[in-house]
């Protein structure tokens, strides 16, 4: 099922990641048997590779028409930026009076200006709001796709699948000979996108199945001992191993699924009115649900903090959605309309 600027089954999986990270945040600090195997599962982690291979699927959808640079940057900031400013103002309040967040914040300058200009990925800055650290690297995905599109114009997929591997296989020798620990989930995190690149090529048929098996089978056979060297040859603050590894495989056989089965894409599962639209909030989910989470359990019975925080982040996230989501995605669509003539518009061939 697909509209001229949606793909309903892609939005319902983009509401399961957003559930996913969702459950994670909520339970990853309680104590109970449904935080150990929040612990124990990392649905959180799921959830983020599964953005992204749904990000790198949509992402060439988005550019069917054609690919113009000037409209295709307006587009993408303004879909991620003005949401995330408006995320950012309860912070700003919190930091000042102390009132709504469980421990008053304090940050200081330079983690705002990181922040603000949504580079702490890049520069060691904590983000302020949790969930936005994978945010930098959406753009930095976005800026692969647009220079690729346009200093290749074909093969663009193929081309930047081996300029990704290459980047892993380097990673891999530079962690084997100098033993220091590369962020292997960082690039796997691009590596998703790429990916999701392929099946969205797939489901077009611009892709042969058995080309696109290849491009799984060589993603597995580095995504293991990658994420071995990062996980358990060198240690994580937080993650091990097994931690790290098997919510990566479940959020690629997932996507598998839906991209492989004909009969998945179109399931009431993932094509229902009612998950179709909490996909289609899922980014102000992704945003809004650990603040408010943060607020709720600061002043409500520790058992209510958890369902109080869903049904609130549901409504803000709608409330978000419509005023602040949308006006913004068609604040892009204006203004790219204004200035898209001063850059041509490129015919691509993706396969």
């Amino acid at each position: 099922m697909t509209t001229a600027s949606r793909i309903t089954y892609i939005d319902g999986l983009r509401f399961i990641a957003a559930a996913m990270v969702m459950l994670q945040h909520y339970f990853e600090h309680r104590t109970g048997w449904m935080t150990q195997l929040v612990q124990t599962l990392q649905p959180g982690v799921a959830g983020v590779a599964l953005f992204f291979f749904v990000s790198g699927f949509i992402i060439p959808f988005s550019v069917t028409r054609g690919f113009n640079p000037i409209d295709f940057a307006i587009r993408r900031v303004s879909r991620i930026y003005p949401l995330y400013l408006v995320c950012l103002v309860p912070f700003a309040f919190y930091q000042i009076t102390g009132i709504g967040l469980a421990a008053r914040p304090h940050f200081d300058a330079d983690r705002w200006i990181a922040a603000l200009l949504l580079v702490s990925e890049y520069v060691g800055e904590k983000p302020i709001i949790g969930a936005a650290w994978t945010l930098p690297l959406e753009f930095l995905w976005y800026g692969l796709f647009a220079v690729f599109i346009t200093t290749c114009r074909t093969g663009v997929a193929r081309r930047l699948e081996r300029a990704i591997v290459g980047v892993t296989m380097i990673a891999l020798v530079v962690t084997l000979a100098t033993g220091l620990r590369i962020p292997a989930g960082r690039i796997f995190m691009l590596y998703a996108a790429v990916i999701g690149y392929k099946a969205f090529l797939l489901t077009e048929g611009e892709l042969r199945l058995r080309d696109f098996l290849a491009s799984v089978t060589l993603f597995v056979l580095l995504l293991v001992p990658s994420f071995y060297l990062a996980f358990q040859l060198h240690s994580h603050a937080r993650i091990a191993f097994a931690q790290a590894l098997y919510p990566w495989l479940f959020s690629f056989g997932v996507f598998l699924l839906v991209v492989l089965i004909p009969r998945m894409r179109t399931s009431a599962l993932l094509c229902n009115p009612v998950a179709a639209y909490l996909g289609a909030i899922s980014y102000s989910v992704y945003l809004v649900h650990g603040q408010t989470y943060d607020a709720l359990r600061s002043v409500v019975p520790s058992a209510w903090a958890v369902p109080l925080s869903m049904a609130a982040t549901l409504i803000l996230a709608s409330v978000t959605y419509r005023l602040v989501e949308r006006n913004g995605i068609d604040l892009g669509r204006t203004l790219s309309r204004r200035v898209k003539h001063r850059a041509p518009t490129l015919t691509v061939c993706h396969a």
